[in-house]
């Protein structure tokens, strides 16, 4: 065949290609790309870090539109390029008018965005992977603006002070000046809160010392750094859409479905807000969905290259923290598949597994073990608030069970009374939805309406995606293999519950949060996709 006719590949189309192929590298760069624009600080971000962040815009469109050609159209992509630099040139002038500084900076990214969506559409190349990627650039840039107006002392969880010797600030504050020493003092909570918060695993907070270090080492000052370190959760969050993107289309979740499936660990409050936690939830959550991914994809080659990565998830989560175990149970039920199948030639898999245990198990659990030979700390130990204003202790179990009463979503926050709400908080499914929405802000004055409707609508995308989840586990011949089917139930099972006993075993309204349930929204999120395709097949044949 002659290759005269063939086509070279225009520019813009390959970047896609190219980002579709490395979507964790591209996403990654995409957040230290945004990191100067004020290094996640919006008091950072002054007229100089604006005017940077315009031109770097209006490079990459002039790049783009004009290099990339994307339209194939010498006039149009001049006319686009000349448009958006314009627009952004404007609203960077209004922003450091107005001083709107942190979520603002969102809006030339979109223009960009909806630009590139509107060329990509007029040439019938908008398909639903492309889009993806455009909602994961916009899911990057919405939570670095959280980063920019949320610091270390906004939404945050049990986080102390840097200069004090409890929470979060504090255990990262120990790690950043001892180095790798590790502690000599028993790290369980005394009656006085003393080392509140230092029980944990210390990855995140080892992981978030390392990063100030580097910070100063470039001629930050402490106080600075100690802002910017936010960089990282933010890319947690980050790359824990494109964990979720990759487990969507290994189980085939295409077109439309995927769209809908991917709009949820992208935009979803969730994910925003805990982009900007100083505490090791994102990164836990992120192992989480990796060890996910990565079981599905030694599901179908099951090597020993492809059980080492999840091996090093599994633990690095439970180093996080101690919760990533729950991830273990329905890879276990993959691997026991796996070797049934393959009972006649065991041998393989006995290695495999044997890799396995031994590079996961001391990476969980040393810390514990650790802690109990020094201290007699138990290995699974977690702190009693015995808060009396936050107990719900004495309202009867079937009562948090099953009271789902409508005066619950008069109030939509966290429904706290030292927060000025009427009631604390009892029932864990409400729990659930108020907080993955608002986490535990609060708004006790004013009307609550918009507010309430977004927590129905939480729980109807709930219910939607639980409906998806039975129809994708019942529906025989949809491509999905049966084993996978488990692991994810298994998975979903194993979190839900734990959350519920959990929330009995410490009966506080502050256990009541989706920060312990954080990877069922992109199981959820699957059970919407493939709800959307079954009724798009539906309609099609009306």
């Amino acid at each position: 065949m002659s290759t005269k006719n063939k086509t070279k590949p225009r520019l813009f189309d390959s970047i896609f290609d190219v980002v579709l192929k490395h979507p964790f590298i591209f996403t990654a760069l995409l957040c230290l790309l945004l990191f100067p624009m004020g290094f996640a600080n919006a008091a950072n971000v002054t007229t100089p870090s604006v005017v940077f962040e315009m031109i770097i815009w209006i490079g990459m469109l002039a790049a783009l539109f004009v290099v990339g050609k994307p339209s194939g159209n010498s006039k149009v992509n001049i006319y686009l390029a000349i448009s958006s630099a314009v627009f952004i040139i404007v609203f960077s002038l209004l922003v450091i008018e107005n001083e709107s500084n942190s979520m603002m900076m969102s809006v030339p990214a979109a223009a960009i965005v909806i630009q590139l969506a509107v060329v990509l559409f007029n040439e019938k190349k908008l398909d639903a992977d492309k889009i993806v990627i455009l909602m994961i650039v916009m899911g990057v840039v919405l939570r670095y603006c959280y980063c920019l107006k949320y610091g270390s002392a906004e939404m945050q969880h049990d986080q102390g002070t840097f200069d004090g010797s409890a929470g979060h600030l504090s255990y990262i504050s120990y790690w950043y000046k001892n180095g790798l020493k590790l502690p000599d003092f028993d790290v369980s909570d005394t009656p006085n809160y003393i080392h509140w918060q230092y029980y944990h695993p210390p990855l995140h907070h080892i992981l978030m010392a390392c990063g100030m270090k580097v910070l100063s080492f470039f001629g930050m000052t402490d106080e600075w750094a100690r802002e910017a370190v936010q960089i990282l959760p933010m890319i947690y969050s980050a790359l824990s859409m494109v964990a979720c993107y990759r487990i969507f289309k290994l189980v085939k979740l295409g077109g439309a479905g995927l769209v809908a499936a991917m709009a949820i660990p992208c935009f979803y409050r969730t994910f925003i807000i805990w982009s900007g936690a100083y505490n090791n939830d994102m990164l836990c959550a992120m192992f989480m969905l990796l060890s996910m991914m990565l079981t599905l994809k030694w599901y179908y080659k099951p090597t020993l290259l492809n059980i080492l990565p999840i091996a090093v998830c599994v633990g690095c989560g439970m180093m996080a923290k101690l919760s990533g175990w729950m991830v273990a149970p329905a890879i276990a039920l993959v691997f026991l598949w796996k070797f049934i199948r393959n009972i006649k030639k065991p041998l393989p898999f006995i290695g495999q597994y044997a890799a396995f245990g031994a590079v996961s198990v001391p990476l969980g659990l040393w810390w514990g073990i650790r802690n109990y030979l020094e201290f007699g700390t138990p290995i699974t130990y977690v702190p009693d608030l015995k808060s009396a204003s936050m107990s719900v202790e004495q309202i009867p179990v079937a009562q948090r069970l099953f009271d789902f009463s409508f005066f619950q979503f008069d109030y939509p926050f966290m429904a706290f009374k030292g927060h000025g709400a009427p009631y604390n908080e009892f029932n864990p499914a409400f729990g659930l939805f108020k907080t993955s929405l608002f986490d535990e802000y609060h708004k006790p004055e004013g009307t609550h309406g918009v507010e309430m409707m977004l927590v129905v609508m939480a729980a109807l995308l709930a219910l939607l995606g639980i409906i998806g989840l039975i129809y994708m586990f019942v529906k025989k011949n949809n491509g999905i293999d049966l084993p996978v089917k488990a692991f994810f139930a298994v998975v979903f099972l194993t979190i839900i519950i734990s959350y519920y006993l959990f929330c009995f075993q410490f009966p506080y309204v502050c256990t009541e949060n989706i920060r312990y349930c954080i990877p069922v929204i992109p199981i959820l999120a699957m059970g919407l996709g493939f709800l959307v395709n079954v009724a798009g097949k539906a309609l099609k044949k009306q």
